[in-house]
């Protein structure tokens, strides 16, 4: 690839029309304790190259989750703990070097089990991160943006009276993810272990958080991750109803909720209005280990145009024998999926309509994250040890072919963009 990255150049050189190259970096961490910086290049409309930049050994032994802060140019990452009795948070700056390497900040023990964030961005501009603790906890962090040090603030442990359903999975609380809504008032925890959706009020000023009623879903389902959509608020004009999106791993279902809230910033409620697999109406058996992982808004090209959802599936390779996403393993491969999802254009039908399957590009897509203008997927293949971009067309949705991948990273666990100007974290 580097010698065709050459050859343009000398054909720009000899006079031809100079090619344009781009480039993104991205995020890569994984269980071998790495957190990886990839460079995805872009050679005019022709071809992609993912090349290593860095490796940081600074969140081992097990990292589990990345959250960025582009605009202050903060790094954050979670280490699971799972050859070890604890976690642990660490902060980085992200160096104005060619190799967009991590200086470490700070470095702190927490409890076992961390497996996903949420920056809360106060109006006064002070930042909550908030860290949810598959050991049963939730753990709360004031931060400077300057700097990215930070200091602990709350931290709550729960309990349930006995286990679930799915006595294996649900013998104690196990939250998996954390989440700001859109209203920016309130965080929203799934907790696979209880079948709960835990809502914590957070005061602006003085960035605490306290607990508001939780909200049951099905016995047995084993909530994963959620995600809110606001059509107004997308289409700028900040009104109108919000949905919220659930994954739930055991019961491999997508279900969606009408929110409201309630007086006095007295918590969130949601109505459901439909339940659906996250991988179709299939009936093929290859899904009946399915584990749903992780689930995006994907945006269409106009706000006209609506938006889809995306779901991973995991431990279902319904796909067989495509083609390796390396091009010089002639070997092919058997897939697991992404699920695509369509919301109406109005996005007041109370429906959710399947679109597809798309290979993912092999094994175990724990965690997937999506470039600023939704046309490029990164796929993070735990099991695979790989890292693959697919192509995704913003007018129809469509999942393309893997054009880019990198492999030898262990078990890949989360991807974030380094896109300066992205909203949101």
């Amino acid at each position: 690839m580097l010698s065709k990255i050459f050859t343009l150049s000398a054909l720009a050189l000899l006079g031809a029309a100079p090619v344009p190259i781009t480039s993104t970096r991205l995020y890569v961490s994984s269980y071998a304790g790495t957190i990886t910086t990839l460079d995805l290049t872009k050679v005019g409309n022709v071809s992609y190259q993912l090349a290593r930049l860095d490796t940081s050994t600074g969140c081992s032994p097990n990292a589990s989750w990345l959250q960025i802060d582009v605009k202050h140019r903060n790094l954050f990452c979670l280490d699971e703990g799972l050859t070890v009795g604890n976690g642990t948070l660490a902060s980085f700056k992200i160096k104005d070097d060619k190799k967009g390497s991590l200086s470490t900040v700070k470095h702190t023990v927490i409890p076992n089990g961390p497996v996903n964030s949420a920056i809360f961005h106060s109006p006064n501009g002070s930042q909550l991160l908030t860290v949810a603790h598959y050991a049963w906890a939730l753990t709360t962090w004031k931060v400077d943006p300057t700097t990215a040090s930070y200091s602990h603030l709350q931290s709550f442990n729960f309990t349930q009276p006995k286990p679930g359903p799915n006595a294996a999975r649900q013998a104690a609380p196990h939250p998996h993810q954390a989440l700001v809504d859109p209203t920016n008032k309130y965080l929203v925890i799934p907790d696979l272990g209880s079948d709960l959706i835990r809502i914590f009020y957070i005061d602006p000023q003085t960035l605490q958080v306290s607990p508001r009623p939780s909200i049951n879903v099905t016995p047995g389902s084993g909530p994963r991750h959620g995600v809110f959509y606001s059509p107004g608020r997308r289409s700028g004009t900040n009104r109108g109803d919000i949905d919220f999106y659930l994954v739930s791993e055991l019961s491999s279902t997508l279900a969606g909720y009408k929110v409201f809230y309630l007086p006095n910033n007295g918590g969130i409620g949601l109505t459901p209005f439909g339940s659906v697999h996250t991988w179709g109406s299939s009936n093929n058996p290859i899904f009946s280990g399915n584990a749903p992982a992780e689930i995006l808004l994907a945006p269409g090209a106009t706000a006209k145009q609506g938006v889809q959802l995306l779901v991973s599936n995991r431990n279902a390779t319904f796909f067989k024998d495509i083609e390796n996403p390396d091009p010089k393993n002639a070997t092919h491969i058997d897939s697991d999926t992404i699920a695509s999802f369509n919301i109406p254009k109005n996005g007041r039908k109370l429906v959710l309509k399947f679109k597809g399957l798309s290979p993912a590009g092999g094994s175990f897509p724990r965690q997937f994250s999506l470039n600023r203008d939704g046309s490029l997927l990164a796929v993070g293949l735990q099991n695979s040890g790989r890292v693959v971009v697919l192509e995704r067309c913003v007018e129809t949705g469509v999942i393309g072919d893997v054009v880019a991948d990198f492999e030898g990273l262990g078990q890949v666990t989360s991807i974030v963009w380094d896109e300066p100007g992205r909203k949101g974290d």
